[in-house]
C-alpha cells in the first residue's frame, strides 16, 4: 500500500510539473498533497497527516485556484513581416504608441497584456487563443477581434478617436 502511494505521489508530482495548464497543475498538487497525507498516516504520524490534509491539500489548493481565477491574460498577436524581425523595426514609435494605449486599457480592466510578435499570417493566427490580432500592411493597421469579446468593442471605442487610420474587423466563425 505504501509503495503504491509513493509511486502515485511521484506520478502526481511529475504531472503537476509537466502539464501546460496552471489550473491542472494546482489540482495535481492538491492530489499530491492528499497522497502525502495518506503516506504520513500509514507511517503513524496522524498529527502531520491531518495538518497536511487540511493545509496542504485543501486550503492551499483553494487559495491557488481562487488566485488563478482572478488572473486574466489578454493575448495580443502582432503580425509582422520577416524583414521587420531582421531589421528590428518591431520597436517603431507608432507600434509602441498603439501598444501602450492597449496596455493601459488592459491595466484599467485588470488584465495582463501579453504581446506576441509573430510572422504567421492572420488566418493561421486566428486559430490560436487570442484577444486581439494586429496586422500592419502598407501603412494600414487592421485589428481583428471576436464579435463576442465585449472588451474588443470597448477598445474600439477607445482607439477610434486617437487612431483613425485603424480598421477594426470582427472575425466571424466561418472565417476561422
Amino acid at each position: 500500500m505504501i509503495q503504491m502511494l509513493l509511486i502515485l505521489s511521484i506520478i502526481l508530482a511529475v504531472m503537476a510539473i509537466q502539464t501546460r495548464k496552471l489550473r491542472n497543475s494546482v489540482i495535481y498538487l492538491g492530489a499530491f498533497s492528499m497522497c502525502l497525507a495518506l503516506i504520513y498516516l500509514l507511517y503513524h504520524a496522524p498529527d502531520v497527516a491531518i495538518a497536511e490534509a487540511i493545509i496542504g491539500s485543501s486550503l492551499s489548493t483553494i487559495l491557488l485556484l481562487v488566485a488563478l481565477q482572478k488572473y486574466k491574460v489578454f493575448n495580443i498577436y502582432y503580425q509582422i513581416n520577416e524583414e521587420e524581425v531582421q531589421d528590428s523595426h518591431v520597436f517603431s514609435t507608432q507600434k509602441q504608441q498603439l501598444l501602450k494605449i492597449i496596455e493601459s486599457y488592459c491595466n484599467k480592466q485588470e488584465l495582463e497584456a501579453h504581446v506576441i510578435y509573430t510572422v504567421e499570417e492572420v488566418p493561421q493566427i486566428l486559430h490560436h487563443d487570442y484577444a486581439l490580432v494586429i496586422e500592419e500592411k502598407e501603412g494600414q493597421i487592421n485589428i481583428y477581434g471576436h464579435p463576442e469579446n465585449y472588451k474588443f468593442n470597448a477598445l474600439i471605442n477607445l482607439l477610434q478617436g486617437s487612431h483613425p487610420e485603424i480598421t477594426y474587423i470582427q472575425v466571424k466563425e466561418e472565417i476561422i
